[in-house]
């Protein structure tokens, strides 16, 4: 990033002799004299009829000198103006401001040509930095703006377009080694979509490539215990995937020969977020940075037994928009249901409940990790959401009309990151459709019911489920005389029991949404229709019946 050092100049437009100067040497009237101003400035050079007029030099009392032409008082023609740190702009002046073509070479050796107009550069221009890099394009009150190309030193260069001495808008970049990258800069910054890079699939349904396996996508686990999950190529990492590191690193993007080598992302266990070009393993050259939040510790509950984690969210008084009536009795509904037996019985240190003040975006980004992480390949997450939505977002109670959105890739990212065998989202929100895009029978407990809902989700197969209160272009709507979501209210009532279609016992998402659907649908009208998406096992259990 490029910050040109911006001189403003105070440059007396009118220079009275008669203000209280003196003539302190030669002709001050039609000559060549010597002139010192009120305020301690010196003149040196051409009068004409007392006033200043040809060539001379003017001593400001900051020590600024200006050398060149003068016509009535005014600095105009061709001059030069130094500057107390040393830097110098020389070229055109009229009615004492930058005029015309003229450079400034700035303290630090950076060079600055361009036309100049009412004191400032404007129209096309050069500017040569002292670390050797060359720019030639558009330049606007000193500064870098619009189409330009920058000749870096290390041989990169980059074409397009500029903003207050950034890169900013379309443009490309082609690096000395020839790789290319095009397309919108935001503020230096190369916008890339950094999460759809990697691996987004399932990864339980991956093949083990440790052993080989045919080319196509595919799991290798590392000694070490870092995995790569993605494209492979004779049984190795070749291609587009995600990796995991065993020291908390991740890395998305693009492999060659175990190593990250393209385009790619690495989000650091220390929070520290890196975009750019990767070669042999190294960041080559840098797009993107951040700054993220330090990643925890987690460490994975291995168990053969099925566990269910979950995290629970209920917004409804937001600090910069309108409060929710029951969406935080949703989910505390929802809370007690999986604390019972027929929800599974999940102890304290499986499942996560944020309401209102507790329902940030930071809390609900990092429960999610330290939740879903603990999970291993027998095991489900349980994402749950009530509040205000917005199209590819779940806003939480922090949202400010820009920032703290929930965007749904980060629901998404949470849920690849964890090893879980079956992963259910469900959402009571505006607009949730756009989503789209050791336990047994304990000592007092609750016995063969809660044994048998354990046992379907062992012999189901894997996959993700996504419940919806509603298509993505419809509003998910509260209800007085339920004191609830319209949604969250029949949800609850069908994991009771009354979805219960086969009588077995238990209820299947499958089942679970259908009772769902049927009840929204007719309850409000037809106008809010739930969404069942994902590659999910229609078995799969959500909650078990007692007889």
């Amino acid at each position: 990033m490029y910050r040109l050092i911006v001189l403003f100049l105070i440059i007396a437009s009118s220079l009275s002799l008669a203000a209280q100067g003196t003539c302190t040497k030669g002709d001050c009237r039609n000559g060549y004299g010597e002139y010192i101003f009120a305020d301690g400035a010196r003149y040196v050079g051409d009068f004409n009829r007392g006033r200043i007029h040809g060539r001379g030099i003017l001593y400001y009392t900051d020590s600024t000198k200006y050398i060149g032409n003068w016509v009535d008082q005014h600095q105009h023609g061709r001059g030069r103006m130094v500057f107390p740190d040393g830097s110098v702009y020389f070229g055109g002046f009229h009615l004492s401001k930058f005029h015309g073509e003229g450079k400034f070479t700035y303290a630090n050796g950076n060079v600055l040509e361009a036309v100049w107009q009412n004191g400032v550069s404007g129209g096309e221009g050069k500017f040569r930095f002292a670390n050797g890099d060359y720019y030639e394009g558009g330049i606007r009150d000193n500064k870098l703006e619009g189409m330009g190309l920058m000749q870096y030193a290390n041989g990169d260069q980059y074409l397009g377009e500029w903003h207050n001495n950034v890169r900013e808008g379309r443009g490309k970049i082609v690096f000395e080694d020839g790789t290319e990258v095009e397309g919108i800069w935001d503020e230096d910054q190369y916008r890339a979509n950094w999460t759809d890079l990697g691996y987004t699939g399932n990864r339980d349904l991956l093949l083990s490539c440790n052993q080989g396996c045919p080319d196509g996508e595919g799991k290798y686990v590392y000694p070490d215990g870092t995995v790569f999950f993605g494209r492979v190529s004779g049984g190795l990492p070749a291609g587009e995937g995600t990796i995991v590191y065993n020291n908390g690193n991740i890395f998305q993007g693009e492999f060659r020969q175990h190593r990250a080598h393209g385009i790619g992302l690495m989000t650091y266990a220390d929070g520290q977020i890196s975009g750019g070009v990767w070669k042999e393993g190294r960041l080559y050259r840098r797009l993107y940075q951040a700054q993220g939040r330090p990643a925890r510790a987690v460490a994975v509950d291995e168990d053969p037994e099925v566990k269910v984690w979950a995290v629970i969210v209920g917004a409804a008084r937001y600090l910069h928009m309108p409060t929710l009536n029951y969406t935080d009795n949703d989910a505390f509904h929802l809370f007690a249901f999986l604390k019972s037996p027929e929800g599974g019985a999940l102890p304290d240190e499986q499942i996560r409940l944020l309401i209102d003040e507790d329902a940030t975006h930071r809390n609900i980004i990092m429960s999610m990790r330290e939740v879903y992480l603990r999970a291993d390949e027998n095991d489900v997450v349980l994402f749950y959401f009530s509040g205000h939505g917005l199209r590819g977002s779940f806003l939480p109670v922090d949202y400010d009309g820009f920032d703290n959105k929930l965007e749904h890739y980060e629901i998404r990212d949470a849920l690849v990151a964890t090893r879980a065998k079956h992963k259910l989202i469900i959402a009571d929100a505006c607009h949730s459709g756009s989503l789209t895009a050791p336990l047994q029978a304990r000592p007092g407990g609750i016995g063969e019911a809660l044994q048998r809902y354990y046992d379907a989700l062992n012999d189901a197969n894997p996959g993700t489920a996504l419940l919806l209160s509603s298509k993505g272009e419809e509003y998910s709507l509260e209800d007085g005389g339920l004191r609830s979501g319209v949604f969250s209210h029949y949800l609850i009532r069908g994991m009771k029991g009354e979805a219960d279609i086969n009588n077995d016992l238990l209820i299947s998402v499958e089942e679970l949404f259908q009772f769902v659907h049927r009840e929204v649908r007719r309850y409000t009208g037809n106008i809010q229709t739930p969404t069942l998406s994902g590659d999910y096992d229609a078995t799969m259990p959500i909650a078990v019946v007692r007889n």
